[in-house]
Parts: structure tokens; C-alpha cells; sequence
């Protein structure tokens, strides 16, 4: 089987700065954490003023593996698992945190959460197999 070849193309829907319709979130990198803002226009709503669930999932898996892709040099989700707390609001900053717990050969065990001001929103954990 042929490795898998990662391009950064600058169109991913998270943080690809040339993608006009992503969210284009600017990551802070920290030794084994990464850190980012975002706050959800309407366009990303599910019910009326609330966040989508996806897009939430989507937040958390980029917080996860795009620091275990900057950390080892590529990586791609294995899986994942979020549990949602309480609804993120349309229009208030969310902050997100991706964390790398630690490493088996090729993979990659990794936790994030998302927070508006105090208020945890969702967590994950997950895996991811660097390539």
C-alpha cells in the first residue's frame, strides 16, 4: 500500500486561510497543546441561536489532530469521541484547547475541549495514526 500523502493546500474547511466559506481559525501552538477562537456566525446555527453539533465535532477534531499532524509531521483521526454539554450560543467566543496525552509507535491519543468564558460546551478524546 502507497503511504498516504498529506498537502496543505490552505482549503481546509478549519483553518485553510484560502477557503472562503471555512472558519479559518488561526492556531497557537504550545509544546504538546494548541489553542484557538472562534466565534459562530448564524450561518453555522442547528436550532435557533445554537450552534450546530458538527460543527462543534469539527472544532474538537482539528483542535486534536492538527496539532498531532504539527507535532509529528502528519497524522489523520482514527477515531474520536465527543460528549456535548451544553449548547454553544450563536455570536459568543468560544475557545478551544487541543492536548497530545501521549504516543504508542504510530498512534496518537489526544483530548480537546471547547468553553464559552467558564462554561465547558463539549470535550473529546480520540486517536489519531501519524503517516
Amino acid at each position: 500500500m502507497q503511504k498516504l500523502q498529506l498537502k496543505d493546500d490552505q482549503y481546509c474547511f478549519v483553518c485553510g486561510m484560502q477557503n472562503p466559506d471555512g472558519l479559518r481559525l488561526e492556531w497557537k501552538v504550545e509544546g504538546m497543546t494548541t489553542t484557538a477562537e472562534f466565534i459562530p456566525d448564524q450561518k453555522y446555527q442547528g436550532w435557533k441561536g445554537i450552534l450546530h453539533g458538527g460543527i462543534i465535532a469539527t472544532l474538537l477534531d482539528e483542535a486534536m489532530t492538527r496539532l498531532a499532524c504539527v507535532i509529528y509531521g502528519g497524522a489523520v483521526t482514527a477515531e474520536m469521541t465527543v460528549r456535548f454539554v451544553a449548547p454553544a450560543p450563536i455570536g459568543q467566543l468560544l475557545s478551544i484547547r487541543g492536548e497530545i496525552l501521549g504516543e504508542r509507535g504510530q498512534i496518537v491519543d489526544m483530548k480537546a475541549s471547547i468553553h464559552s468564558g467558564e462554561v465547558l460546551i463539549a470535550r473529546s478524546t480520540g486517536r489519531a495514526i501519524k503517516v
